[in-house]
This record gives structure tokens, sequence and C-alpha cells, in this order.
């Protein structure tokens, strides 16, 4: 018997999935036919994220890979903020993953649901409810994450509240922002509900938060002063961190830089102060329901749009293994050792990016750099031209970047080099219009395709000379 989560062993029985399960053929290349027709499991790819993504564009023609993700491309997720308001459009931020696999490989999608490593096999159900079985070789798991509402039923996606975490939260992100200006331009909208609707709460305060915020400010400061001139004064940005800094893993300096200028932006940042939870107010006179965060000091906000992005949470497929493999007892994110493996399925079963956790040494941090450099090393065990025990995987730190605002960066070379060695070199930390340069050459030389290294510099050149669209589609 395949053995399942709880969650979804209550949803339904092994027989129930077998019984659903159906043989398919999902158009592959010469190279996985011809392992197929000889018997032979191949290697597959869960996800298709920083981890997974760069397994797959690294591997060798010769490895019979299948990816099996519900996403069909990856996403570039340190230009997500710029997408949200229009710096930059969404497909020149994102690979379809087809693409990359053309002369390499299969991709199916279709979400992970079961797991059965004993005998080498997968459950897997499409975004149509079909469900399907996979043998597979070699598994790498690398699934990432979802975002963290700390359990508060009524932070749902929708109404008013968007997470940043895929191109779809960004796209429902831009087209709210422009719904709440031209909500706002309606002439028999009272100025109260006028400042409700461009009230913007953005929770948490981490890169990707402040990335938005900075973003947002910029849409704001650039576009909304010219086209929506009357609406300017009417519009409020908060920014809610239950911390008691902004940018957590930054060097001290570099979080009182940011802090100072969202200060003098007039943006509301509210240190140790979390969301606790948001609640409908049915208002006279206003034409909308009106939506209300409530903070953990007992005061209330009033917002349009709120971009939650406070934290991280494991896959419900991740969860789903605890009977399984070995997960941390607080994050319960897979446990892999110094190469990777899952412990107990050494050689069959590796675990990458967000969704695993070193057994040894210092937890490493969930980023892309690490996810990216993981998959990179686990395409070479693949490859075969080195062993899965050969050499561990060590990260090596580029430091951290980030981009606050009116063309203003951040660089934080404090964490340069190997976590944990004295040896590192020294690097400084780097303010203002020299960090924007180096963020910007640094993720345009990230980007895999021509198309876009092409279109990501012509969208700059757009957005700062003609400004951003507006247009709601």
């Amino acid at each position: 018997m395949i053995r399942m989560g709880k969650t979804l062993h209550r949803k339904m029985s092994h027989d129930m999935i077998l019984q659903r399960t159906r043989s398919r053929h999902f158009g592959s290349t010469a190279t996985a036919a011809a392992a197929a027709a000889a018997g032979k499991a191949g290697t597959i790819v869960l996800g298709t994220g920083w981890a997974g993504f760069n397994v797959a564009i690294n591997v060798n023609r010769d490895v019979p890979l299948t990816v099996v993700s519900p996403s069909n491309h990856f996403l570039f997720t340190p230009l997500l903020a710029s997408s949200s308001v229009g710096t930059l459009e969404f497909r020149c931020i994102q690979e379809p993953i087809r693409t990359v696999l053309s002369s390499k490989g299969r991709y199916v999608q279709a979400m992970a649901k079961a797991l059965d490593p004993d005998n080498k096999k997968l459950i897997c159900e499409t975004a149509f409810q079909d469900v399907f079985e996979l043998e597979y070789e070699k598994l790498v798991i690398a699934v990432g994450v979802k975002p963290n509402t700390f359990g508060i039923p009524s932070i749902q996606e929708g109404n008013g509240i968007y997470f940043l975490k895929q191109l779809k939260h960004a796209r429902g992100i831009r087209n709210n922002i422009i719904d709440s200006f031209e909500k706002a331009a309606v002439p028999t909208v009272s100025e109260a509900e006028r400042r409700r609707l461009l009230s913007f709460v953005v929770v948490g305060g981490g890169p990707t938060s402040c990335e938005f915020t900075s973003e947002l400010h910029d849409f704001i400061k650039q576009d909304v002063s010219k086209l929506y001139r009357d609406l300017l004064p009417l519009v409020k940005i908060t920014l809610v961190e239950a911390g008691p800094a902004l940018l957590g893993p930054f060097d001290v300096a570099l979080q009182n830089y940011t802090h100072g200028l969202f200060r003098k932006r007039d943006i509301d940042v509210r240190l140790g102060t979390a969301v606790t939870g948001v609640q409908d107010v049915e208002k006279v006179g206003y034409h909308f329901m009106c939506r209300e965060a409530l903070l953990s000091d007992g005061t209330k906000l009033e917002f349009g749009t709120m971009v939650w992005s406070a934290g991280l949470a494991p896959q419900d497929f991740t969860s789903s293994l605890e009977d399984t493999l070995e997960l941390h007892p607080r994050t319960k994110r897979i446990v892999v050792d110094e190469y990777l493996r899952v412990k107990g399925y050494e050689g069959s079963i590796w675990a990458i990016g967000d969704a695993a956790v070193n057994r040894q040494g210092t937890p490493l941090p969930q980023l892309a750099q690490v996810a990216r450099q993981q998959g990179i090393y686990l395409a070479k065990v693949l490859n075969g031209t080195q062993g899965q025990d050969e050499k561990k995987f060590h990260f090596w730190s580029l430091g951290s970047m980030a981009y606050v605002g009116e063309l203003k960066g951040i660089y934080d070379g404090s964490s340069f080099g190997e976590p944990g060695m004295n040896n590192n070199p020294k690097v400084p930390q780097i303010t203002g219009l020299m960090a924007l340069l180096m963020w910007r050459f640094a993720y345009w030389g990230r980007q895999t395709s021509l198309v876009n290294k092409m279109l990501i510099p012509m969208h700059w050149f757009k957005s700062f000379v003609f400004g951003r669209d507006v247009s709601r589609f």
C-alpha cells in the first residue's frame, strides 16, 4: 500500500486513487521514450521554481527526465514586485518550462499528491482532477513553499487581499490597484470611501514587502501624480511588520537607511505590530463593502488593497510526507544530509530549495540563490559527473540586494562567502544608485533566454521615459 499523509488519506483511500489512475502517454522526447520502452524508470523533478528549474536546465540530454509541476513556467521572483505595478510586464519575468525541456525531457502539468518511496511510485493529480501514477528511479523534491497566514481564518486571497508569490498574484494586485483608482475617480464616491479605496496595506517587512512598497511608491509618485492628479493627496501606504525592524536579514545600517527613506516618503511603517485578522464592515454612504485590518495594538486600518508577504509555510504535499520522510519538527521542511539526500532513501530521493532543510549546521536561508546553487549541484550528480557522496554541498552567498525606490538600492555584502567561515572576503555595504545598478545588472544577467534579456531593459526604459501602462484587462 502506498503510504500517504494524513490529510490526503482522509480524502481518498489508496484503492480509490488507483481506481482513478489511468494509463497516459504524455508526449515524451526520444530519450525519455526510449527509456520507457526499455522498462526503465527515469528521473522525476517535482517543481519548476529556482531549485527544480536549475536541475532541469543543467541535466544532460541523455538523462531521462520528467518535470512535474502545476506551474508550466519558471518565475524570476526577484522581479515579481516590479511586474505588480507595471514597471515590467509579466511575460518577461518567466520562462516556459516546455521551451527548456523541448530537447531533453518531458513536462506534466500536475501536482504531486502522495509518495510511496519504498516502491518508487508517485501519485499525481492534474488541474482537471485526473489522477495518475508515475514510477521513478530518482526523485527530486523541489516543490517550494506557500504563503504563511499563521492560521488566521480571515486571511484568504480575494476581495482586496493578495499574496505575492506567483504571477497570478502580481496580475491580481496590478488590476486591483487600477480598479481602486478608477472606483475612487467616480464622482459619486465620498472622500471617506476614496481614502479607504486608496489605502494600501503591506504586511511583512522582508525584502519582498519592502520592494513592493518601493515599487508602489514609484508608481504613485511617477504615474498617479499625472493620471489621477486629484486623487494623489488621498493615497496612503502602510507597511506592518511584527518584528522590531525592516529587512531582518540585512545589516542594521541598511535597515535604518531603508526605514529612513520610507519615513521621508510618508510611508507609515508600523514595527512590532501584527495583523490579527480582517473584517468586513458595512458603512452608510459607501458604494463598496469596507474591509478593515485588525492590528495587534488594537487599531484598525481600512484598506482597498492588502498585500500579504509575511512568511512561508510548507506545501500541502510536503506536510503530507510526515509519516513517510523525516521532516523538521518545527518548520516541517524535509530533512536532508550534506549531499541533499533524504534519510533512508539515499541515492533515490533528494530534496532541495525551500522545501528542504539541512540536518547539520545552521539551516540555510530560504533564498533563491540557495535553491539555484542546489539545483546546479544536483544536476552534476544526476549527470554522473559527480558521485552522490563525492562532494558535499556548500552554499556560497553572494550577499543580499533589494530595490528601495526612487532609483535607489541596497546591497549587503556582510554575508558574502560561505556561511560560518572566518576567511570570507570583506565586502562593503552599498546604497543608492550604484546599488540599484548592481541589482539590475545582476538580475538581468541571471535571465535564461535571450528574449527576456532583450525585453527587460526595454520595459525599464519604457517605464522610466513614458510611464507605466494603467490599462485594465
